[in-house]
């Protein structure tokens, strides 16, 4: 498999030395070039808003800084170490990989990322890989594990032989997000692991795990990301379901950490079989 890290900081500092009328076209241009083909599959924006990166006008002396911290912690090099130390898992574990995958490292928004400890990343299109970050010192020694967890969903939906829109179901999803953090959490330690994940804990944790528990089999993408999910600010339809702010996240990781400890299956081996399977032999939601 061929690792692309993407140059980012080189662009964003070119993008910094063109007045701001001009930075909207670069970003998009240039920044976002790679990702052209999942822009596409997405039906997405290629808009600083729609990825949850910070605004190009105004915000300089942010912006600066903020490369000057993931210059210091070497964070492009870092990616790539755990870009290759990931990949080499799956090849031991005889998992197919992509042929190739292109990361690149953002910077986020700090406001819409508040809630996320300011980062979060996507890689659910095999081949592509973007984390978005408001660097501090929590999150950056996070970094890592994030990129181990995208990483992950690129492997899982090279592998899928179903439809993410329209197959996905409750059970699916829980899969797919509790196998991607554990798989960081067993490269980097359990102390990395997201706030997607810690964030939601104790009654809170177990309110999601007796609502989501009657909702498994639930299909079909806008459906199922409320279970996901829970209450988020940009989507209001959550709000009566009882689930917190990414309680589904936080249920996927534990129900997939119950799976592993039962079987005995390796977290590689896992990532390519089924979903529904992995939440049922779980054990985790048995009364």
């Amino acid at each position: 498999m061929k690792i692309i890290i993407q140059d980012t900081l080189s662009l964003y500092n070119e993008m910094l030395s063109l007045s701001e009328d001009k930075r909207s076209e670069f970003f998009s241009g240039e920044l976002l070039k790679p990702y052209n083909q999942m822009f596409e599959i997405m039906h997405m924006p290629k808009t600083t808003e729609a990825l949850g990166c910070i605004q190009l006008c105004g915000r300089d002396a942010k912006m600066a800084e903020m490369l000057e911290k993931l210059e210091k912690t070497d964070a492009w090099n870092n990616a790539k170490s755990t870009m290759e130390a990931a990949a080499e898992r799956f090849e031991k574990a005889c998992i197919p990989l992509p042929e190739k995958v292109v990361v690149g490292i953002f910077l986020g928004n700090p406001e819409f990322l508040a809630m996320t400890e300011g980062y979060t990343g996507m890689g659910s299109i095999p081949g592509y890989m973007m984390i978005m970050i408001d660097p501090n010192e929590k999150n950056l020694s996070k970094l890592n594990a994030c990129i181990a967890h995208e990483f992950h969903h690129n492997v899982l939906f090279h592998n899928a032989k179903w439809n993410f829109m329209t197959d996905v179901s409750v059970a699916k999803y829980l899969a797919v997000e509790g196998l991607a953090e554990s798989f960081a959490g067993i490269m980097f330690g359990e102390e990395f692991v997201g706030p997607w994940v810690t964030s939601v804990q104790g009654e809170d944790l177990e309110r999601s795990r007796r609502i989501i528990s009657k909702a498994l089999d639930i299909k079909g993408f806008m459906e199922v990301r409320k279970y996901i999910f829970g209450k988020h600010p940009m989507m209001p339809e959550t709000d009566d379901i009882g689930i917190p702010f990414c309680g589904g996240y936080s249920v996927g990781y534990h129900a997939v950490q119950a799976y592993l400890k039962r079987t005995g299956i390796s977290i590689e081996k896992a990532t390519i079989i089924d979903g529904d399977e992995i939440m049922r032999l779980s054990g985790y939601f048995e009364a």
